[in-house]
């Protein structure tokens, strides 16, 4: 199970967990990785974190991360 109650790490409020546009929840037969066999950084983080603040700059599209 995943949990995260950080605040916004940029002005503190609370954040919201939103699915991550780039996870796949398709099942796979084959192992995980590359063919070749190397395994870069891991996964792609469980969830994004958005700021319950609308005012925040981490809600701008070029903004920091929450």
């Amino acid at each position: 199970m995943y949990d995260d109650y950080d605040t916004c790490s940029v002005c503190g409020s609370a954040v919201r967990l939103l699915p991550n546009p780039g996870a796949s929840a398709d099942p796979s037969d084959g192992p995980g990785g590359p063919r070749d066999g190397f395994v870069g950084a891991g996964d792609d983080p469980v969830d994004v974190r958005e700021c319950t603040n609308e005012d925040c700059p981490t809600r701008k599209v070029d903004g920091p991360n929450a």
